[in-house]
């Protein structure tokens, strides 16, 4: 053999020897499974501004499928984000729970800080929502985040700055932050915010069995505490993860221990080497770098899962 091979050699035994904890532990856990089974539930984290619905569809998609997945808790901490991701999350929701040909089960929300805007849109969708008292909810309202009306026409003409856009459609500059919007244009927008409250506000008073005449006080854009958000209907429990274990044992009549099935965000390291959400197992050389990657961050990056 040649130096190159020993060295080759030398380097996958220390890819085995990395590895090697993993794979002990897994058979220790197959081992446990079979002389003492768990019940399985699926845990989907939604965690800061939504912007993309494909993770969290494709999860709620897998566990659904799999039958031995007899509940879902969402574990949420989230301010909102777009609207369409959250209506888009909710939807699929309400339609994975209706489909026959998907295995039904009950879906749990866990609050531990905030659950406003869209981030609610996705948590109203779900069977029984927790959260602690002190916790933020609601914001139920609709805004154009990015849009800022700043008027900077004014600016521009005082200091005698000549400003003519070019474009064709009367409203297709109606969000120019250089140009002064018209009556029409503004009330094109409003009509589009008033459009998108009022499909908000229905989607909740049907998941939360809420009155529409009384929306004033509880889908007006304000935030609740979770005390505040219980006496309106907007949760169902002030609690935390004990309370979210005890409902979820009784509304999929689980008995016996708890073995809670976890997907792993994408991390910017292994994206750098592969591509997709952590479910796509379109490339098994995709995963399998991806899972290299993700081992090796947690040891040495400090980045561990949730």
């Amino acid at each position: 053999m040649t130096f190159f091979d020993y060295l080759k050699n030398f380097f996958f035994l220390l890819i085995f020897l990395q590895f090697l904890p993993l794979l002990i532990d897994g058979l220790r856990k197959q081992y446990h499974q079979i002389i003492e089974p768990r019940t399985k539930v699926g845990v989907i984290m939604v965690n800061g501004d939504l912007a993309d619905s494909e993770y969290y569809t494709k999860q709620l998609t897998k566990y659904f499928k799999d039958a031995s997945i007899k509940a879902i808790l969402l574990k949420i901490d989230s301010p909102g984000g777009a609207a369409g991701t959250g209506e888009t999350i909710h939807n699929e929701i309400i339609a994975l729970k209706n489909a026959p040909e998907y295995h039904k089960k009950p879906v749990i929300t866990l609050v531990e800080n905030t659950c406003a805007s869209g981030a609610y849109y996705i948590a109203c969708a779900s069977d029984y929502i927790i959260a602690p008292a002190t916790a933020l909810i609601g914001s139920i309202g609709a805004t154009f985040p990015n849009i800022f009306f700043l008027h900077l026409h004014e600016f521009l003409a005082q200091h005698k700055i000549g400003y003519k856009p070019m474009y064709a459609g009367a409203y297709k500059n109606c969000i120019d932050p250089l140009a002064d919007a018209t009556p029409e244009q503004e009330a094109m927008l409003q009509s589009i915010l008033n459009d998108s409250y009022d499909s908000f506000a229905q989607a909740i008073a049907k998941s939360r069995k809420l009155s529409l005449n009384a929306k004033d006080t509880w889908a007006n854009g304000k935030i609740f505490t979770g005390r505040q958000a219980k006496d309106l209907g907007l949760i169902d429990e002030i609690g935390s993860a004990y309370n979210a274990l005890k409902i979820i044992r009784e509304k999929a009549l689980i008995e016996g221990e708890i073995e809670w099935i976890k997907q792993p965000t994408p991390s910017a390291f292994s994206q750098f080497f592969s591509s997709g959400t952590p479910d796509d197992d379109s490339s098994l050389l995709s995963a399998c770098v991806q899972s290299i990657c993700t081992t090796l961050e947690n040891r040495y990056c400090n980045n561990t899962i949730r």
